[in-house]
């Protein structure tokens, strides 16, 4: 994962799709220096496509759980009320 970063500087992508790929990867396979830019991703975007499966994955992990729930208190809000609703059901169970 470092070396991908390294080559092609996912983690500073701009491209929400390469962004959201990257940083699900990253998540999977517990790449902590990218987990800096999961808060941001997720309150920077509300698509449910990019929310689900992060949220998902965060959620498989004490660490991730945690993580999880933070950024979601901040986020929420400035989600649809669907997403609102999917997440709500990933995020508390």
């Amino acid at each position: 994962m470092a070396r991908l970063d390294r080559e092609f500087h996912f983690s500073e992508s701009h491209n929400s799709e390469i962004l959201f790929q990257w940083l699900a990867m990253a998540v999977k396979n517990g790449y902590r220096p990218a987990y800096a830019k999961v808060g941001p991703f997720l309150k920077s975007v509300g698509r449910r496509k990019f929310l689900k499966p992060i949220y998902s994955e965060l959620m498989k992990t004490a660490e991730g759980q945690a993580m999880a729930r933070e950024i979601y208190a901040e986020a929420r809000p400035g989600y649809h009320p669907i997403a609102q609703a999917t997440i709500d059901g990933i995020v508390t169970g």
